[in-house]
């Protein structure tokens, strides 16, 4: 992001509890981020919500005007040209990210967090992905067979 930015200007958007945590902060003065640079933290919880309801699929309009309601204005205002997807709801928005704002670069870390993972744990011989919900697994299973998952959605109590 400090590589792409032109304005000098980086939001890393993310659920509130992020946003505000330590571990943030941490991993922002750990980088020893150049001066010139102000990353803006954006709050949003509103837009992971989009995704766990499942209404970016189903109601595409409220969907967009929500993200546009919640990221317009302060995209404008600070003149944030790179913004930093740092949840994993996010990159599932990018479509809706990339009309609403086309001169804004979005970039999913979490390529780049796999392979730094990956470091620490040995790569298993067999892929596999289990999917957790707090809430209905039947009804999430729904949700995620429209964006071709078809994976089980196991309870997570």
């Amino acid at each position: 992001a400090t590589k792409k930015t032109k304005t000098h200007n980086i939001a890393i958007l993310s659920t509130e509890s992020v946003i505000k945590s330590n571990e943030l902060t941490n991993y922002i003065k750990k980088n020893n981020i150049s001066k010139k640079i102000v990353i803006h933290r954006i709050n949003a919880s509103s837009l992971v919500d989009l995704v766990e309801s499942g209404k970016f699929i189903t109601k595409k309009n409220e969907s967009a005007k929500i993200i546009k309601k919640t990221l317009k204005n302060i995209f404008t205002e600070k003149r944030i040209d790179v913004v930093i997807l740092s949840s994993t709801h996010l990159p599932f928005l990018n479509s809706f990210f990339k009309k609403e704002f086309p001169n804004i670069i979005f970039l999913d870390p979490a390529e780049n967090i796999a392979k730094e993972i990956s470091l620490y744990y040995k790569a298993s011989k067999h892929n596999s992905m289990k999917i957790f919900t707090s809430s209905n697994p039947k009804k999430f299973q729904k949700l995620l067979e429209k964006i071709k998952i078809k994976n089980y959605v196991n309870f997570l109590s």
